[in-house]
């Protein structure tokens, strides 16, 4: 049986990823009648913020990039971090072989800017 959350079993509860806060900026013909609903649920916010003060909507008639309209989503949580992890994990890798360094210092990026650019992301992930 696949562990892909379309096959989570009925007696286990769903765990979504906890936010502190969330922002839905909507831009663009009939954001009104946009249904937000779901974001008001407080299982998606930390228990120690009212949902409402965790949930904000920004709505703007004016379109954006000449886009009809448009819909950003802004999270202050963790859901990031473990593909952020992955990806500096298999940089580690890479510059570890060497892998296309030749190609960053011949533009005058040396391995100290890798090395520093590693603690920084290592930094954001901890």
């Amino acid at each position: 049986r696949s562990s892909t959350p379309s096959s989570h079993s009925p007696n286990k509860p769903l765990h979504f990823n906890t936010s502190i806060a969330n922002l839905v900026i909507l831009r663009g013909k009939d954001t009104r009648s946009v249904d937000l609903g779901s974001f008001q649920d407080p299982s998606l916010y930390t228990s120690w913020l009212n949902p409402q003060d965790a949930f904000n909507v920004w709505k703007t008639p004016r379109a954006f990039n000449k886009y009809e309209k448009s819909a950003a989503l802004v999270s202050n949580s963790q859901f990031l971090l473990k593909p952020l992890d992955n990806i500096v994990g298999k940089a580690w890798n890479m510059f570890a072989s060497k892998a296309y360094i030749h190609q960053y210092t011949k533009f005058g990026i040396e391995e100290e800017d890798f090395l520093d650019s590693f603690t920084a992301l290592e930094q954001v992930i901890s």
